[in-house]
């Protein structure tokens, strides 16, 4: 049968991908699909490597995606990042989590199916991509302009993502709500801090209105959507000095928006509540939406239930994805590992969530000819 999942896993964190750089894990994954069948259409752009894969040429397909890139490890970390670790069932390594052991236990049901079914009537499909943690026009949103320009048809999409806040395949992510970034300029007087009182100090009122305004909910939310969130990312002065009272101040903000709100609405509002002092730069990264109709997420969620004998949540919690580029041409929803195992110091994933998701994603693809 090849390859164990723990060892396509230890093959896969071996490769250096600090995003966007993938060439030698798509290149591995791009051999190990050949070799049970699968063309392979390698699309680079720029520094970024990117792939897809199919098995036959049916009008059915079936398609998985993800990604082969990680973070950078950065300081901490017990072990070497770039080696897969085991230690009492846990297996460390960067992208364990965030995306190479669901890219491997997705790998393994594929070939798994693949290589033990003489019959079943349908394509599987594979789009990957060394850029997804930067994100941008050159990872998998040149895939999906590839396949709208050669009229290729996915059916539908399961994106291998860290995506659930319960349990390893434990939830079904539909969609995403929309992500703002707001940055922030307070301008006041340069002074001595013993004249503070005076002139003024803007620090003060600026520090008030950033407390005011996370605090202050944006919704309650929507029929598919969790209310709104506003998180600071950073608060900034420039001053290592005592006795001066700094004339500029920054704050970073980044706002996880549903769809009560459009950009427009929602920097229109932010721009209201903001004093006169304060400077404001928007950055918008992404939007609300739904990223399937509801008959793909009740197949999924069908198949997961079969499989695990417990049905999945479902929602539209967390962060962006690819998924944002795949539903431009098919339904799309995620299932995978814990997101709140994604990007962290010492990044792990179990050997029993590993094994996990395979049967689940090895479910879906068997009860995929139930889907009309």
């Amino acid at each position: 049968m090849g390859r164990t999942r723990k060892a396509i896993l230890s093959d896969l964190v071996g490769f250096r991908t600090i995003t966007p750089f993938g060439d030698d894990a798509i290149d591995y994954c791009a051999h190990f699909l050949e070799r049970i069948g699968f063309v392979c259409t390698r699309l680079r752009c720029d520094d970024v490597s990117n792939l897809y894969a199919k098995l036959g040429n049916h009008r059915k397909n079936l398609c998985f995606a993800g990604h082969v890139d990680v973070v950078p490890p950065l300081d901490g970390w017990t072990t070497d990042p770039f080696m897969l670790t085991e230690e009492d069932g846990k297996l460390y390594g960067r992208g364990t989590n965030d995306m190479k052991g669901p890219l491997s236990s997705c790998l393994t049901a594929i070939r798994d199916f693949v290589t033990t079914t003489s019959s079943y009537g349908f394509s599987i499909s594979i789009i990957l991509t060394s850029n997804e943690e930067i994100g941008g026009s050159t990872g998998t949103r040149q895939i999906v302009e590839f396949l709208k320009n050669t009229g290729e048809r996915i059916t539908g999409c399961v994106l291998c993502e860290s995506c659930s806040r319960v349990t390893a395949g434990g939830y079904v992510k539909i969609g995403c709500r929309g992500s703002l970034n707001v940055d922030l300029t307070s301008h006041g007087y340069q002074a001595h801090v013993a004249n503070g009182n005076e002139l003024g100090n803007h620090l003060h009122s600026f520090v008030r209105f950033l407390h005011s305004f996370t605090e202050t909910p944006l919704d309650g939310g929507s029929a598919k959507f969790a209310p709104s969130s506003i998180q600071l990312t950073s608060v900034d002065v420039g001053n290592d000095v005592r006795n001066v009272i700094p004339q500029i101040a920054t704050a970073k903000l980044n706002i996880r928006f549903n769809d009560r709100w459009d950009v427009d609405g929602l920097e229109a509002h932010i721009r209201s509540q903001t004093p006169d002092n304060i400077d404001i730069a928007f950055e918008r990264l992404g939007y609300p939406f739904i990223g399937s109709r509801d008959e793909f997420v009740s197949f999924v969620c069908n198949a997961i239930e079969n499989t695990t004998n417990k049905a999945p949540s479902v929602g539209t919690d967390g962060g962006n994805s690819d998924a944002l580029y795949i539903r431009e041409i098919t339904d799309v929803v995620e299932v995978g590992s814990l997101i709140t195992g994604a990007h962290i110091v010492n990044e792990f994933i179990t050997e029993e969530e590993l094994g996990k998701l395979k049967n689940i994603y090895l479910g879906i693809i068997n009860h995929f000819k139930d889907l009309a």
